[in-house]
């Protein structure tokens, strides 16, 4: 049997090393959301967005329709003035929130903590 070509060896390299990466990478994320403080913010909520997730390829889908699977997000809009924010959030969480709640965000990081909603804080 012959060896298995130089390219071949060296295009699985690649793969294992971008992977090792992005693990690396996620795990320091999660790391650096745990460590940092909690910060409230007093927000609006300016924008909705779910999105299907979507891990099939074009031939499966027309085999097999795509899963129900979804990501949520929300953006927020300092009271204040400043850069809005955006963050990923489960299901509960995102169709608890209105576009134009005013409230308070709390959040570590990158890592969405928790939205208290002026109306329900009275």
């Amino acid at each position: 049997m012959s060896k298995p070509p130089l390219f071949f060896i060296i295009i699985i390299g690649l793969i294992v090393i971008a992977a090792s990466f992005r693990f690396v990478q996620q795990r320091r994320e999660k790391a650096d959301n745990e460590s940092a403080p909690l910060l409230q913010k007093s927000v609006v909520v300016s924008n909705k967005r779910e999105k299907p997730l979507n891990d099939r390829r074009s031939r499966q889908q027309q085999v097999t329709p795509a899963g129900t699977s979804m990501r949520y997000e929300a953006s927020f809009k300092p009271q204040s003035g400043g850069l809005e924010q955006t963050f990923r959030l489960d299901e509960q969480q995102y169709h608890a929130l209105t576009v134009g709640d005013k409230g308070t965000l709390s959040y570590k990081g990158t890592r969405f903590v928790d939205f208290v909603s002026q109306t329900e804080a009275r």
